[in-house]
């Protein structure tokens, strides 16, 4: 079997937390404003076409990988370029960056770097 880093549990803790928020799952870190915020953010990114995997599926999607890499982006300054072009999508995401960052939950630069790959830049 070659190895996957897609599987759930190869992925670190931090983006494990992250997924479960995007899936639906709640968090006790956050409040219902920063919960909302999620479940803004998952509606749209369906609105969007992207999917986004029910919380038992044990592995992740591109279109997930792409929304990590997102909210990771939205936590640091220098990673402007990588943010969504849709100008909603990017509100919302920037709203749950900082909301992960307040709930002490900050993405790794990995996650930039693996998104980057996947998109051949």
């Amino acid at each position: 079997m070659a190895y996957s880093n897609r599987l759930l549990r190869r992925r670190p803790r931090i983006e494990r937390r992250v997924l479960a928020l995007l899936r639906g799952e709640t968090n006790p870190l956050l409040d219902g404003h920063d919960v909302n915020a999620f479940v803004r953010l998952r509606h749209l990114a369906r609105r969007k076409g992207l999917v986004i995997h029910e919380a038992e599926v044990p592995y992740l999607g591109d279109d997930e990988l792409t929304l990590l890499s997102w909210l990771a982006a939205s936590q640091r300054i220098a990673a402007t370029h990588l943010r969504p072009a849709d100008r909603c999508l990017a509100a919302i995401i920037t709203c749950c960056g900082v909301a992960l960052q307040q709930a002490g939950l900050m993405l790794y630069p990995l996650t930039l770097y693996q998104y980057r790959l996947q998109r051949g830049t």
